[in-house]
């Protein structure tokens, strides 16, 4: 049974998210997005709320009778071992290798898509002082920077002095060089070409429109290493057929991108995908390639839309009360798994 501040919490999460997709729909996604990255006494709360969740409740939820415990955290770190120190990268350099020998013959390469002979490559993992170079995004307390493997920049609208730096993820530029502003409070620009892993870890779902998670998803794309590995932690108490529909979408549209799926797991509460940014984007596009889209489904209308469950519900004036119950009611198990009432 959980607990009168566990329900407090969960409803402080429930109400930024509503509003944020309330806003999204009666102003549009980029000025809901401006409004709400105002608010520095809500994402202070929203922030607070969700720490106190992570580190109390969710360790507890995540208990179960055949499996030790398996949070968030623990499995990008046995993602990133698996792939960094068990032969994972090399196995994966081999098989782009071997593919591109039998759709290459007569491949003529374009300026994004020449192979890169990267330090990734050549750098040596097994050394404990050699440290993946990993980016947390909408990180809130910088779960990641207490494990040795990992040089971590941690990033949030809410930014923590010294853990966590003050960054817009959907705005901040790419470029050279990290840059940040004038009175050093708030990171500007992020180095391309530069980190490990990206984790979006509940992170996609915050954003209220499809354009801008997609948006983040070429910013994660722009940022990684080639061979470098973006992961995707997503909320989904359901079944895992339930939504395989979407999952194969988000798949199609990364592969696009030059992404490869390599790695997919439904666990109780969550969806957990990892994405390889390809040496060779024709690689990854060479799956999407091969789908064969059904006719006027709208998860594909788009190739720059990364669509969640939430997009498909209409608000309308009359049904936002109605809206809002709802999400008091569904939103706990299946947009934020691990809040409370899942007590299965």
């Amino acid at each position: 049974m959980a607990t009168e501040e566990h329900k407090y919490l969960a409803d402080i999460i429930k109400a930024t998210h509503a509003t944020l997709r309330e806003e999204a729909q009666s102003y549009g996604p980029e000025i809901a997005w401006e409004r709400h990255v105002t608010r520095k006494d809500i994402l202070q709360k929203y922030a607070s709320s969700m720490h106190k969740l992570a580190t109390t409740y969710w360790l507890e939820n995540n208990l179960t009778s055949d499996n030790a415990t398996l949070c968030r955290v623990q499995w990008v770190k046995s993602q990133c071992e698996e792939y960094f120190l068990n032969g994972g990268l090399q196995k994966y350099n081999e098989r782009e290798k071997d593919i591109m020998e039998k759709i290459n013959v007569d491949f003529i390469q374009t300026e994004d898509e020449q192979p890169v002979n990267n330090g990734l490559q050549s750098r040596n993992f097994v050394d404990p002082t050699q440290k993946i170079i990993l980016l947390d995004v909408g990180s809130c307390y910088n779960p990641f920077g207490t494990l040795d493997m990992f040089d971590v920049t941690a990033i949030d609208l809410n930014g923590i002095p010294e853990k966590v730096l003050c960054c817009d993820f959907l705005n901040v530029n790419v470029g050279k060089e990290k840059r940040f502003s004038a009175d050093k409070h708030e990171l500007l620009q992020l180095p391309q070409d530069s980190y490990d892993v990206v984790v979006f870890s509940l992170f996609l779902e915050y954003l209220p429109c499809p354009k801008q998670r997609y948006i983040c998803c070429k910013k994660a794309y722009d940022l990684l290493q080639p061979g470098g590995i973006l992961l995707i932690i997503s909320p989904d108490s359901k079944h895992v057929g339930a939504n395989a529909k979407l999952i194969k979408s988000w798949r199609y549209v990364l592969s696009k991108l030059g992404f490869m799926r390599i790695k997919y797991e439904k666990l109780r509460h969550i969806h957990c995908l990892v994405f390889r940014k390809c040496i060779f984007k024709q690689v990854a596009m060479r799956w999407a390639n091969m789908q064969t889209i059904p006719e006027n489904n709208p998860l594909y209308q788009d190739d720059v839309a990364f669509f969640i469950p939430q997009d498909f519900r209409n608000i309308s004036c009359e049904d936002k009360q109605e809206e809002r119950q709802m999400y008091n009611e569904e939103e706990m198990t299946c947009m934020f798994n691990e809040l409370p009432f899942d007590e299965t």
